[in-house]
């Protein structure tokens, strides 16, 4: 295997430093999974097992691109609260600069609540009609959109190799009966008028 002699040649160039005495023992190890793996792959399958690793290539593929999916997510996630952050601590920042230095009645407390509520307002009116924010909110929103459908692609390669329907198949079914349906109903509603033509003859 190619993997096994290049862990392999590697290893038997570390051998200088107790770094490199770490990294050959990780290296033998990485070795020992990847043996393991290839025995189990080698092993007679029986049932489902054997179409599960005849397809486990396709599954892996999509279970990189949802990882990678997923780190995109967080990554746009992040960049999402940190606009929202940012926007709550300016608003605060300028409804600190209009609050009164002293609250001498709650006429005060009322007027600076209703400060802050105009401030806060006008921070996340601007920022939900800013060019950005909307940017940002479309790539969470395509990358949720893209993690379930990679989740659906896993599902479906999974229920082809137990033999069950998937839910394209299904949503073809439903559509189908469907028009079976209206069929029949188009069909009793033309026999109808001819059997009472006939039994009032």
């Amino acid at each position: 295997m190619a993997i096994e002699d290049e862990v392999n040649t590697s290893s038997s160039t570390n051998t200088q430093s107790q770094d490199n005495v770490d990294r050959r023992f990780l290296q033998e190890q990485i070795a020992r999974v990847f043996n393991i793996w290839s025995g189990l792959n080698r092993l007679p399958t029986v049932g489902p097992s054997s179409a599960y690793f005849q397809d486990s290539r396709s599954d892996l593929k999509e279970l990189i691109e949802h990882g990678k999916t997923v780190l995109e997510l967080q990554i746009h996630l992040n960049e999402y609260w940190v606009q929202i952050n940012n926007t709550f601590l300016q608003a605060l920042a300028k409804s600190s600069e209009k609050a009164p230095k002293q609250y001498n009645s709650k006429q005060d407390i009322e007027n600076y609540r209703r400060v802050v509520i105009d401030v806060l307002e006008d921070a996340f009116t601007g920022l939900f009609n800013s060019k950005e924010h909307a940017i940002l909110c479309g790539l969470v929103q395509g990358n949720q959109y893209d993690l379930l459908t990679h989740l659906q692609k896993l599902a479906e390669n999974n229920l082809k190799v137990l033999n069950l329907p998937t839910r394209s198949e299904m949503d073809d079914l439903s559509k189908d009966i469907h028009d079976l349906k209206k069929r029949v109903h188009d069909l009793n509603r033309k026999m109808n008028p001819s059997r009472i033509n006939e039994s009032g003859t």
